[in-house]
């Protein structure tokens, strides 16, 4: 990890980073350059916690995108962070191709491969690996379980579509459920796994509740004959449970000692759904963190663009990114009431104009 970076204690945001930079760095041996291949994806969970020189200063030359034209580095090894999908299999596969009729290799892209997938890689893809070519080349392949957004040290996003709300209670959207509950649930597995616990998993039922199966025909034909709610997290904690019996399993027919279930941290895991609290998202939060989304409008939730006027007068565009990596006054002030925040700001700002001879100057002129 770069010695630039702060490291919070139980932080996700740090979980993470070192979990990707375990991999890049350990793929080959130590002081030997590599390659980072990345599809889409898998991209914007790197970039998420990690800047581009922390990844180059892991003996990295370049990283690559997997979808576009890539220059060949046939003496180097490549470490490929892939999410475990078909089309980024078939892409590993094409870099190391070889003729249909001699068997014999015709195009290499790199040396040799290490393949971190950002989740579990199923049976089937992992046998077309095997089968294929490629698979003479493939040093090492491994799951990461990163397929999450940690937004702070202790929050974390799990979305698994653009309209999640709509997709999980609409009585329109109910071919969209299975989808978003099961790409929810791959995303609380990796949260799950990347904090090295062995959980129980608790959820709560309304009072009147009833399965998907029992509400689609009164949902079909009206959300207003609807009598009860949808089991929203006793569904999602089945899929949890069933997703963490597969990884153990795994797990347990690896050499892997260190994660099996027995090793693990015993905790408890409560699924909730908005059903438990329908109030909270209708209040106003008197926070400076709801505050400044709700007054600016943040590029990707978190950076703000402005404009300056330098010496000479010219304008010119400037970016705050609000990350409690970069910002430490707005780790420490997010979550405070606008009216703490608005008295602590000028007391610090007094005290740099206090500390700053050259900015009382400027102040008095």
């Amino acid at each position: 990890m770069s010695g630039s970076e702060s490291v919070t204690p139980g932080s996700l945001i740090d979980l993470l980073r070192q979990r990707i930079i375990g991999a890049i760095s350990t793929a080959t041996a130590p002081g030997k350059w590599r390659v980072v291949v990345a599809d889409r994806p898998a991209l914007k969970i790197v970039s998420s916690v990690l800047q581009m020189h922390s990844v180059l200063e892991q003996n990295v030359v370049t990283i690559q995108l997997i979808t576009r034209n890539r220059q060949p580095y046939p003496d180097m090894d490549a470490v490929y962070i892939l999410v475990p999908c078909a089309d980024s299999i078939s892409r590993v596969i094409d870099d190391f191709r070889v003729d249909s009729r001699t068997g014999e290799l015709q195009h290499r892209k790199y040396a040799r491969a290490h393949l971190f997938f950002t989740g579990a890689l199923s049976d089937t893809l992992l046998a077309h690996l095997r089968s294929s070519p490629a698979a003479r080349y493939i040093k090492a392949v491994a799951e990461l379980y990163i397929e999450y957004n940690p937004i702070e040290s202790r929050v974390f996003l799990t979305t698994p579509s653009e309209q999640p709300f709509y997709a999980l209670y609409s009585p329109h959207a109910l071919n969209l459920v299975s989808r978003d509950l099961d790409a929810a649930a791959d995303r609380l597995l990796s949260v799950i796994v990347s904090l090295g616990i062995r959980p129980y998993i608790r959820y709560y039922r309304p009072l009147s509740s009833a399965p998907y199966e029992a509400l689609e025909p009164s949902l079909m034909s009206g959300y207003g004959t609807a009598t009860a709610c949808p089991r929203i997290a006793e569904s999602m904690a089945a899929l949890i449970q069933q997703k963490l019996n597969d990884y153990y399993s795994h797990e347990s027919n690896t050499d892997n000692s260190t994660k099996r279930p027995e090793t693990l941290t015993p905790s408890v895991v409560i699924v909730l759904d908005r059903s438990v609290d329908l109030y909270s998202p209708l209040l106003h939060e008197f926070t400076y963190q709801a505050l400044v989304h709700d007054l600016i409008d943040l590029d990707g939730g978190n950076t703000y663009t402005y404009t300056l006027e330098s010496t000479d007068g010219q304008s010119q565009s400037a970016e705050a990114e609000l990350s409690e990596q970069k910002d430490p006054i707005w780790k420490q002030l997010r979550h405070w009431n606008i009216s703490e925040v608005s008295q602590t700001l000028a007391d610090k700002f007094e005290k740099l104009l206090k500390d700053n001879f050259g900015m009382q100057a400027a102040k008095q002129v």
